[in-house]
């Protein structure tokens, strides 16, 4: 691996390099036991650190405190977290990360699959990064960057912090969660043991941005049972369940696809297809939407449409169930405590920089923690084009999101203290 690289740095190609993919279809806990493996090492290092409380519990999550001095306030106790899981869009077993030195804005073409090609033609954020080293993999699987950019920034603040006791900050839980790529992050985490009054995610995407607002999110899966007998005998007796999901899945308005929506637009988006045959298929189905009113819609017509063809397949069954997934964070933050976001600002301007609030076009787990009682804003780590074989993220990127986060614990730490 390359030599003089920032100690954040060195810890994101080690951590990366160990497979942790989630697995929507498991219904075990996590959904991956390989998650685990990630969780044990993260475990080791942080008492080799000094952190003697550092623990995995049963389900795979990871706490720890960072000590603070004697007279630090007992609130709020500030919690930061990052998952451990990477997405099941792309392979992450044998991610083999690379540097390209003192990049130069053309393309880069990634030597493990030359179809995989950076082109700031269609990611323009490479533009904003010429002259840095830029992270990758070899092509031939997703880079890891969400959210083991996050990981290893915690890991190298806990360091740092123990080696500079001469800052104010607040008591300071340490979370490294899983299955956040599936939406279960925070299904088994231990709220008491987490023990924190305001979080972060460290888990957004780019430079410069807090994340302060979701999407409302549902999942709706689509079931039909057909009526299968020999298709040589099959006229006027069949009902072919692929067809008629197919069908269902082809009528969805294309202008509120993923691929046809941006910033505060929401979209129905057909995720899987599965456990399908002539006589029974399934479809799952994720709904976004920035407001209530916007989600009901989207269920409304899901429901409509599915009893549009109940009727015209009579010898069919088709069920449709919706799973609430998480709600917007916006209202949680502001209500809960609006600091989270005052103080992420202050921390950009003692520093130059100019924050930018966002929103998340995507879950994470300070969606489901607001909700929960814990406002939890999302705090950028760099990374670009997450979930694919085009993920990137930059050596000094890395540098400068944990360089941030310490401001931001500082900010805390003169806050409690004034």
């Amino acid at each position: 691996m390359e030599n003089h690289l920032p100690a954040v740095v060195d810890r994101f190609l080690r951590y990366v390099q160990i497979d942790t993919q989630s697995d929507p279809s498991s219904d075990s806990v996590p959904s991956t036991e390989k998650q685990k493996n990630l969780a044990h090492l993260l475990v080791q290092e942080l008492i080799a650190l000094g952190i003697q409380d550092a623990m995995m519990d049963e389900y795979g999550y990871v706490y720890a405190s960072i000590p603070t001095p004697e007279d630090t306030p007992a609130t709020p106790v500030l919690g930061l977290l990052a998952h451990m899981d990477t997405s099941p869009d792309e392979s992450g077993k044998d991610v083999h990360p690379i540097i390209h030195r003192n990049y130069d804005g053309k393309k880069i073409t990634l030597p493990g699959d030359p179809s995989v090609v950076l082109d700031p033609v269609t990611q323009p954020a490479l533009l904003d990064h010429i002259g840095h080293d830029l992270i990758t993999s070899d092509g031939t699987t997703l880079l890891g960057s969400d959210d083991k950019a996050g990981v290893a920034i915690l890991m190298q603040l806990a360091e740092d912090l123990l080696q500079d006791p001469g800052h104010s900050r607040p008591q300071i839980r340490l979370c490294f969660t899983i299955d956040e790529e599936i939406g279960r992050g925070v299904d088994h985490l231990d709220l008491k043991k987490f023990g924190a009054d305001i979080a972060y995610t460290i888990d957004g995407s780019g430079m410069g941005t807090v994340f302060t607002e979701t999407f409302n999110a549902v999942q709706a899966t689509v079931t039909v049972q057909g009526v299968m007998v020999h298709p040589g005998y099959a006229k006027g007796v069949m009902a072919n369940s692929v067809r008629i999901l197919s069908e269902i899945i082809a009528s969805l308005p294309t202008h509120e696809a993923p691929e046809h929506t941006d910033e505060r637009e929401g979209y129905i988006h057909p995720h899987t297809f599965s456990r399908s045959n002539a006589s029974k298929a399934q479809s799952t189905l994720i709904l976004r939407d920035f407001t209530q009113e916007g989600m009901e819609s989207k269920i409304s017509y899901l429901r409509s449409l599915v009893q549009f063809f109940r009727v015209k397949y009579p010898k069919s069954s088709i069920e449709i169930d919706f799973k609430e997934q998480y709600r917007n964070m916006r209202s949680y933050i502001e209500e809960k405590d609006p600091r989270t976001v005052t103080l992420a600002h202050r921390a950009a301007d003692s520093m130059g920089i100019q924050l930018e609030e966002r929103v998340i076009r995507g879950g994470t787990d300070g969606a489901r923690l607001s909700e929960l009682g814990i406002p939890t804003p999302n705090i950028f780590n760099g990374g670009h084009d997450y979930h694919s074989k085009f993920e990137w993220n930059t050596v000094q990127n890395l540098s400068s999101s944990l360089d941030y986060l310490k401001h931001l614990v500082y900010q805390w730490g003169d806050e409690i203290a004034s």
